[in-house]
């Protein structure tokens, strides 16, 4: 008995050590706008978070403690002030939690609407960059968005849609000259910073 025990147990061992070597891999966590800045915020690569942080996103949750906001708070009924209403906040910050009515440990409310909103979770991909800093990699041997979130319009649409008390159904136009709330074409225009490295 005590030797099919220990095989048992050996063979566990094994089958851990390998998943560990073999590098089973961990999700992607939260590491905020600020890790993103290191290396997101040069001019010859498109000085991306400075773009960001000149943005409507970047100043989303103060936008909750505007008079406007407040207005609106009072018209639905609320009983808290927009920026401690999780129905606001959810889609004001970053990664909140609207069960548990919280952020990711390193995300600050005060950050708003940053690079992990559209991108997801950066902590993957930070590591890709450490490969290259660290010479681990060349940055071709990297696939600098195997670690990233491929942004689509349903991203979005989460929040830009007709539950927000500021959705405008004619805000835009589209080609034909039709009115619509959201246009991820135009939408995406108005928040591009691209990479001009990457434009070849």
């Amino acid at each position: 008995m005590s030797i099919i025990r220990n095989y048992l147990v050996l063979s566990a061992a094994i089958i851990f050590a390998a998943g560990i070597a073999y590098g089973a891999e961990k999700p992607s966590e939260y590491i905020g706008q600020g890790q993103c800045k290191v290396c997101h915020n040069k001019k010859t690569t498109g000085a991306q978070w400075a773009v960001w942080k000149e943005m409507k996103h970047a100043h989303a949750f103060d936008a909750l403690k505007s008079d406007e906001a407040k207005e609106m708070a009072k018209e639905l009924g609320l009983t808290k002030p927009p920026h401690e209403e999780p129905q606001c906040v959810k889609c004001h910050v970053t990664g909140y939690d609207l069960e548990k009515m919280t952020v990711p440990a390193k995300i600050k409310l005060a950050d708003s609407v940053q690079c992990e909103t559209c991108h997801g979770p950066g902590s993957a991909h930070k590591e890709d960059g450490r490969a290259v800093m660290f010479k681990k990699k060349t940055a071709d041997e990297v696939d600098w968005m195997a670690n990233l979130v491929e942004v689509e319009e349903s991203i979005c649409l989460k929040c830009h849609n007709e539950e927000s008390p500021a959705w405008n159904p004619e805000q835009f136009t589209l080609e034909d000259g039709t009115k619509v709330g959201f246009d991820f074409k135009h939408a995406a225009k108005i928040i591009a910073h691209p990479d001009p490295t990457h434009e070849k």
